[in-house]
């Protein structure tokens, strides 16, 4: 079972079928998991691994997956917690390969 934790710490309430009380939720749906990821949840255990991508898919990646290709890269997300803004920063961070 995974725990979640919402980004309001003091948060009561149902986000995505999972009940929270004082801003912690468990699940062990695979698919609420990386939905509460790719929405800024900070996600500790679970018992699925996640299947590896194409490094070159990164848009399909989960929150996971772009936290771990960006240290890999050694690019810095700054405070970037959303999908979409991890995703800016390791993209704006890659070279253009037009430019040689």
């Amino acid at each position: 079972m995974a725990k979640i934790y919402a980004p309001n710490k003091q948060y009561s309430g149902v986000s995505a079928s999972v009940s929270f009380v004082n801003g912690v939720g468990e699940t062990d749906d695979p698919n609420l998991i990386a939905w509460f990821e790719d929405h800024g949840y900070t996600v500790e255990g679970g018992t699925e691994k996640e299947p590896e991508v194409e490094e070159t898919d990164i848009d399909k990646m989960t929150v996971a997956q772009l936290k771990k290709h960006a240290a890999d890269h050694l690019i810095d997300l700054g405070d970037a917690t959303k999908k979409e803004d991890i995703l800016a920063k390791i993209k704006d961070a890659q070279p253009d390969p037009s430019v040689e």
